[in-house]
């Protein structure tokens, strides 16, 4: 790891923010490019019950209007929930020197660090992560040698949840356009081995200035569908699209416990043909108040292509995308960072 790096992650830690004001290298510009509104009216955010005789249609509603949207009656036992925000809790208040131990060598490697795309930012985020891609095993005993089991533990149970979770509201969503079970499992959500799943545990700090940082810039999450959950602490705005009688608005997420924000990501934009529309978010931060959330993605494996459903493609327009791959996406990412899926547009013309 670089100094680059070390020290962009020791920037990241609390107990090292010793300034009389923030460093240029974290002050954002441009936090206030869009108005910033409450989820009410009509920017109320749909709160869908798993449990609700409707559950299909109002999941399809949600996906082709918003992108985004809160689930209740998920099957998560609140009881695993509270332990899952008490292991985050004690991962981040280890000492910066412990936690640098288990620091990423590669952006997309597994381990503690900042976004993966950090990189290509102009500025530092004000946040922290630990990425888990498989098992937190080796990492775990690095951090707590004496005592990792409960965190491994808990993490696994977790994973073996939200795996179960989002299997069913994957499947929900294709069935919401018309898709057949039959024809699902034609697609990656019908062979969970085709799933690829990766998930983040974050801290966001509080700062006396936290009308000029960002715990992470706005973007779209570049695989199917990401379930976010967090210790009860706003933070998460999504990007509202510009509509008849409102300009482009920055929601702020509200907080309503126990639920998961469910994120529509650019391939599964891709896979429905541009039925379900990718949600541009952000995390900003508080003055007083310390955010941690977990963020669980559900990819494809890297050689699995990701091309329109044949069912959902308009015989007169024909498909919207051409086929990719994951780690495709993720390179034009990386190139053009928010723009990735226009790489993959097929013009109509």
């Amino acid at each position: 790891m670089s100094l680059h790096e070390t020290r962009k992650i020791k920037l990241h830690q609390p107990e090292n923010f010793q300034f009389d004001s923030i460093p240029d290298s974290h002050a954002w510009d441009n936090l206030h490019d869009h108005p910033t509104v409450e989820p009410v009216g009509p920017d109320t955010i749909p709160v869908i019950d798993l449990c609700d005789p409707k559950l299909i249609e109002k999941i399809g509603k949600a996906c082709e209007g918003w992108g985004v949207f809160l689930i209740s009656n998920h099957g998560i036992e609140l009881k695993l929930l509270n332990q899952l925000c008490s292991q985050m809790h004690r991962l981040f208040a280890l000492p910066a020197d412990v936690k640098l131990k288990v620091a990423k060598a590669d952006s997309f490697d597994g381990g503690y660090g900042g976004d993966p795309f950090s990189r290509f930012l102009p500025k530092y985020t004000w946040s922290e992560s630990f990425t888990v891609l498989d098992s937190p095993l080796e990492h775990a005993k690095i951090l707590w040698p004496n005592d990792f089991s409960s965190f491994c533990d808990v993490m696994e149970e977790y994973k073996t949840a939200m795996n179960r979770l989002g299997r069913r509201l994957m499947h929900a969503m294709l069935l919401s356009l018309g898709v057949s079970e039959e024809e699902i499992n034609d697609t990656p959500f019908g062979d969970f081995s085709k799933i690829k799943t990766v998930y983040s545990l974050n801290s966001y700090p509080p700062c006396p200035e936290a009308d000029r940082v960002l715990g992470l810039p706005p973007h779209s999450d570049t695989g199917f569908v990401t379930f976010v959950y967090d210790n009860g602490v706003s933070g998460l705005q999504i990007l509202r699209r510009e509509d008849d009688n409102d300009p482009k608005r920055w929601v702020t997420v509200p907080v309503v416990p126990n639920t998961f924000v469910v994120n529509v990501g650019d391939l599964m934009q891709v896979l429905t043909n541009g039925r379900f529309h990718n949600m541009v978010h952000r995390a900003i931060i508080g003055k007083t108040y310390h955010r941690m959330s977990a963020a669980y993605f559900f990819s494809p494996e890297l050689d699995v292509k990701v091309s329109p459903l044949s069912k959902l493609i308009d015989p007169g327009v024909g498909p919207l995308y051409k086929t990719m791959t994951w780690p495709e996406l993720q390179t034009k990412r990386s190139l053009s960072y928010g723009h990735a899926l226009d790489a993959f547009k097929i013009d109509s013309n």
